[in-house]
């Protein structure tokens, strides 16, 4: 991991920050949505192929049985006799002459009772018989105001008569200007008179293929997932159409201007019946090799609805997984790298920390030979002093050995601060051997007995019996837990307590803890405190806890130190069960 380093500061900085973390991320969720956006339209584009295809391949078979049936009718209408080689081709071609005859039946009711509720002119019934597809519509009311021509009232006599009510009259001349016409004719239910509608062959064949188109479509029936099948003549008139139940009015759709200029399928989504989505593919029909019209059918979207919906939540919950992995690695990246910061930063603090041990050590053992000298110097002629120049006066002799003793005091202190300096500032030799750290524990408590006693401090144990030996230098170590002990007894003046506990952490190392109810340290305080300038006490260096450190880490120790103004300090030192 690469850091970044102020010049001149020995500072590291995060190479990712905390607003590099959040832009990383931005941009993770950005891809992994644009990503999510992209996959779902190729997924959607390609469940709208899969309905193309369907669709077409519906179309296509549906175009080549419809091309088999006109086919058959063509060969009957033009070859005399032929219904008689194929039964089965005769009775489809008498079913479609049924189908039209109900239809011309259908035709002449709903003009009979139109006709009941308002009279129909005759330019009315030639424009209902042009949309249905009639030569024309005739309507007798009485035989002296007859619209029928007189040569067919022979025909109609059993329905003028009352002996039937509908006669089918066969391919008839009635007029020299007409050709034959195919007549079917009922008998009026609202007085007296007749309904007649008649077709020509051409519209005879037209309605024959219309009929044949829709035993077609009834004939397939519905495949899966298909809502209605349509065909549509090329005036994009409707000619057939069947639909499945709770399908409305299907409108006019935008597709059949387009597939008329198209020389393949084509389709498009659209809404009808509300909010149900219909997938409609459409083809040009071709019959005799010629454009016929148009067929279309229109497929259900709810299966790709379904589709879609399940990818949308599969897309969104790896989207999910995806970030959440994401940012997690981020973050582990972060957090690698500030632990990895901190161990810089802890490192370097060393080096600075050895540098002034360093300093301290030229400065000390200069100053050690420099001072020592004098002060042996002082100490040897205060002895003189003492020994030889005794005040003449009695009374005076009490005040001059006290003055004495505070010098010889005071020299004590100064080669004791000396000592500190060498032995602060000197690499040390420990002398390893496997020890109890039980024991080293007990002669501290013995060495400050009388102590604990005098300033009211209750000293508490809790050792672990199954503490294994550890390599140790005795006189090092007691010298390090006398410095720590010494600071806890110096926090608490109004007496207290001091817990020592000694427990095996992980077995690789021992736990040992110095809890004290002393007066605390600050917070802002705590990482001082192993900082050779730093000290609360009015005389001394400030040396003991720097000293302990350096001791339990030439051991391969650590120590911590926890704290709380009013509440006291817990000092933790982890040591090595095998030797460093």
């Amino acid at each position: 991991m690469r850091m970044a380093k102020e010049k001149n500061s020995g500072l590291y900085k995060l190479t990712i920050g905390p607003i590099h973390f959040i832009l990383i991320c931005c941009l993770i969720i950005i891809i992994l949505v644009v990503n999510s956006f992209f996959e779902l339209n190729r997924t959607r584009e390609s469940l709208r192929t899969i309905l193309e295809d369907q669709g077409a391949n519906l179309l296509s078979g549906l175009e080549r049985e419809i091309q088999n049936s006109v086919s058959v009718i063509e060969v009957m209408e033009g070859v005399p006799g032929a219904h008689l080689l194929n039964i089965s081709s005769s009775r489809n071609f008498f079913a479609l002459e049924d189908d039209i005859v109900d239809y011309l039946l259908e035709v002449a009711t709903s003009v009979d009772q139109n006709d009941a509720i308002r009279t129909l002119s005759p330019p009315e019934l030639g424009k209902t018989a042009q949309a249905n597809g009639l030569k024309k519509i005739q309507i007798l009311r009485e035989p002296s105001q007859s619209q029928i021509a007189e040569e067919s009232l022979y025909y109609y006599l059993p329905l003028l008569e009352g002996t039937r009510n509908m006669v089918i009259i066969p391919f008839k001349k009635f007029l020299p200007d007409e050709g034959d016409l195919f007549s079917v004719a009922i008998r009026r239910t609202n007085g007296e008179g007749v309904v007649a509608v008649s077709i020509d062959d051409s519209q005879m064949r037209n309605l024959r293929r219309r009929f044949a188109i829709q035993n077609v479509l009834e004939t397939m029936g519905f495949a899966e997932g298909v809502l209605y099948l349509s065909v549509f003549d090329r005036f994009l008139s409707p000619v057939a159409q069947i639909k499945s139940e709770g399908i409305g009015e299907i409108p006019g759709s935008p597709l059949l201007s387009s597939v008329q200029e198209a020389s393949q399928f084509e389709s498009r989504l659209q809404f009808i019946s509300g909010k149900q989505r219909i997938f409609e593919v459409a083809k040009i029909l071709h019959l005799d090799e010629s454009p016929y019209g148009i067929i279309q059918v229109g497929l259900s979207t709810g299966e790709i609805q379904r589709i879609l919906s399940l990818s949308r939540r599969n897309v969104v919950f790896s989207v999910a997984v995806l970030l959440a992995l994401s940012m997690a690695g981020v973050a582990l990246i972060y957090v690698n790298q500030t632990r990895h910061l901190r161990k810089l930063r802890e490192m370097e603090d060393r080096a600075q920390v050895a540098e002034r041990h360093l300093a301290i050590g030229k400065l000390g053992a200069g100053l050690a030979h420099e001072i020592r000298n004098p002060l042996n110097a002082i100490a040897m002629a205060i002895q003189r002093l003492q020994r030889e120049f005794l005040p003449r006066e009695q009374d005076q002799e009490e005040e001059y050995d006290r003055f004495l003793g505070v010098i010889r005091e005071e020299i004590n202190r100064l080669n004791q601060i000396v000592d500190q300096f060498v032995l602060f500032s000197s690499p040390y030799k420990l002398t390893l051997a496997s020890l109890s750290l039980t024991e080293i524990l007990d002669s501290i408590s013995v060495l400050f007995a009388e102590e604990f006693k005098t300033r009211s401090i209750m000293m508490k144990y809790e050792f672990d019996p199954k503490l294994p030996p550890l390599e140790m230098d005795k006189g090092k170590m007691t010298q390090a837990l006398i410095n720590i002990v010494t600071n806890s007894v110096h926090a608490m003046e109004a007496g207290g307590s001091i817990l020592m506990k000694a427990v095996l952490d992980r077995y690789d190392w021992v736990r040992l803890t110095i809890a004290d109810s002393g007066s605390g340290i600050a917070k802002e305080e705590i990482e001082k405190v192993f900082d050779y300038s730093y000290t609360t006490r009015e005389k001394g260096l400030g040396l003991g806890l720097p000293i302990a450190r350096k001791i339990i880490e030439e051991h391969g120790g650590k120590i911590h130190i926890e704290s709380q103004i009013g509440k006291g300090t817990v000092v933790s030192i982890l040591l090595p069960v095998r030797a460093p």
